[in-house]
């Protein structure tokens, strides 16, 4: 795949940082993914990371200690959060109904005792932490508004010590955040940028599309299907109406006459790239279904990539699904390799 220059130490670097802030992160709040389906409606709660963490943190202790009443400042005390969140925390908890606060008459309302209701919540919020697309969406939008509200460019990794990084009560897995970093970069919404000199780490920005895509309310799949849509064209030939998408190069006009465009899929680029994935598949450590998922989605790529719009679809589900596992498999420089051909036919 001649013609790409791929700094691999500085996409070491990046992946070895966001690694190690993992590891730190992690060291304070343990992660459990629990595995769940059956996803029923729910409150919100799952957005809030810290309403999310406090029901979990509740179930666990009325585990511990079965009719005992909970100090919410304890839990702030955990979360490093100031004990006056404590009463706040309590309250709005109250407020879904999935606490009781014993309320004294010296007005410290921080003791909470976990209602029925609350325990139907944790049940919800845990089948809703064990699914995956959730998971994979919720980690690219809340990655992305964390890049916009830094400002400047920042080392990924820090992310995973932001409160934000949690979905449903718990925190997103290294492999999570490097696939969401994956994404965003495919998707033009966020930059890596060098450091400032050689022993600098990697760093991240946001890009104008990925502003464009807070300011406006979007969330990053949102945005990138809207983006799509754009390209669907309708535009008058000679008196000749074309609607329909591009398609390798050649609009349809819908009655079976073509018409050539510029903007066309290179054909010997994707076929670079639908060869590269097929190789380095047996080194990504998919398991048995994500393999079979990976190699229908490569297939259907060899053979509808021509087509701006699909063969965009594919790999962003390619990317999603192999993301991390492609940006990681640098010990030939392959993966990130085929991350930065497939970001430059289908950006």
């Amino acid at each position: 795949m001649a013609g790409f220059e791929i700094n691999h130490r500085a996409i070491d670097e990046m992946v070895c940082e966001i690694k190690k802030s993992f590891e730190q992160a992690s060291q304070r709040h343990q992660i459990r993914v629990p595995i769940g389906t059956d996803l029923p409606g729910g409150s919100g709660v799952e957005d809030d990371p810290f309403l999310s963490k406090a029901l979990l943190w509740l179930d666990e202790r009325a585990a511990e200690q079965r009719g005992y009443f909970q100090d919410m400042k304890e839990f702030t005390d955990r979360e490093q959060l100031p004990q006056e969140e404590a009463a706040g925390l309590a309250l709005q908890l109250e407020q879904h109904g999935f606490v009781r606060i014993s309320r004294s008459f010296g007005g410290d309302d921080t003791a909470v005792f976990l209602a029925d209701e609350g325990r139907l919540e944790v049940r919800r919020l845990k089948k809703l932490a064990g699914d995956r697309v959730l998971r994979a969406n919720y980690v690219g939008n809340a990655l992305l508004r964390w890049l916009h509200d830094q400002g400047a460019p920042v080392g990924p990794g820090t992310f995973t010590h932001a409160p934000t990084a949690f979905f449903a009560g718990t925190a997103f897995t290294c492999e999570e955040v490097l696939g969401a970093v994956t994404e965003l970069v495919s998707a033009g919404l966020a930059q890596r940028e060098a450091g400032h000199d050689g022993n600098a780490p990697h760093l991240l920005r946001i890009t104008e599309g990925g502003n464009a895509c807070i300011r406006g309310g979007h969330t990053v799949r949102s945005y990138m299907d809207s983006q799509n849509t754009a390209r669907t064209t309708t535009n008058n030939y000679h008196g000749t109406v074309v609607n329909g998408g591009m398609s390798g190069g050649v609009a349809s006009t819908g009655d079976h006459n073509t018409i050539n465009s510029g903007n066309s899929i290179d054909a010997q680029a994707l076929a670079d790239l639908v060869q590269g994935l097929r190789t380095v598949a047996p080194q990504l450590g998919l398991d048995a279904v994500d393999a079979e998922d990976y190699a229908a989605d490569v297939e259907a790529l060899e053979r509808d990539g021509r087509d701006p719009e699909q063969g965009g679809r594919i790999w962003r589900r390619i990317t999603r699904l192999a993301g991390p596992a492609l940006t990681t498999a640098i010990a030939t420089g392959v993966g990130q390799q085929l991350i930065e051909l497939g970001s430059g036919l289908y950006s």
